[in-house]
């Protein structure tokens, strides 16, 4: 069987939850061509699976859609996402150690987030890594502001009239949710 039909088997699999399958339809890649991107990654998730099923699932879906879209390496993109999720699991182990950490078992703090952004060098490419795997923890409402003018800037309308919807429930006069909402109505228009 040629590479490129095992790697579409690989995939079936995949989405159909038959991870040995998968994995060994992805190490016969290997066994092919070495060096395959797409069928170390497959390894890697089908290994993830093990673990937290659900995440595998949602990290290969997102691998399928960076593709489609003509990413331009996108193994490299999911195995970002891996390592920024192994980071905020990491944290929150050390989180128990050191009780003044801002890590909580429900996500990563606003400081954190931006810590990824900088490392990202993007908003949308940092908020896209980790919108699976962690919640963005804002205690502050200036730093919730911040968080809903970035996720605006970067197209994720969606999201923020989720976000200002839950928001204006709790605060209904405040002026600056108000602009917020017209901001996006007149982006719609």
């Amino acid at each position: 069987m040629d590479k490129k039909k095992l790697l579409q088997k690989a995939a079936e699999s995949f989405m159909k939850k038959n991870f040995q399958v998968s994995l060994q339809n992805y190490n016969s890649v290997l066994q092919l061509e070495p060096t395959n991107k797409e069928a170390h990654l497959g390894v890697i998730l089908c290994d993830l699976a093990s673990e937290d099923e659900e995440e595998a699932l949602a990290l290969f879906d997102f691998y399928i859609i960076l593709k489609e879209e003509g990413e331009e390496e996108p193994e490299k993109r999911v195995l970002e996402m891996l390592k920024t999720l192994e980071d905020s699991q990491r944290s929150f182990v050390e989180s128990f150690e050191n009780e003044n950490s801002t890590v909580t078992m429900e996500g990563i703090s606003y400081k954190d987030f931006k810590e990824i952004v900088a490392n990202r060098g993007s908003f949308k490419r940092a908020f896209e890594d980790i919108m699976f795997s962690t919640k963005v923890i804002i205690t502050q409402k200036n730093d919730f502001f911040d968080f809903i003018e970035n996720l605006i800037e970067n197209g994720f309308t969606d999201i923020v009239y989720s976000y200002l919807e839950d928001a204006s429930k709790l605060y209904p006069t405040d002026e600056k949710l108000q602009e917020f909402f017209e901001k996006l109505h007149s982006e719609k228009a």
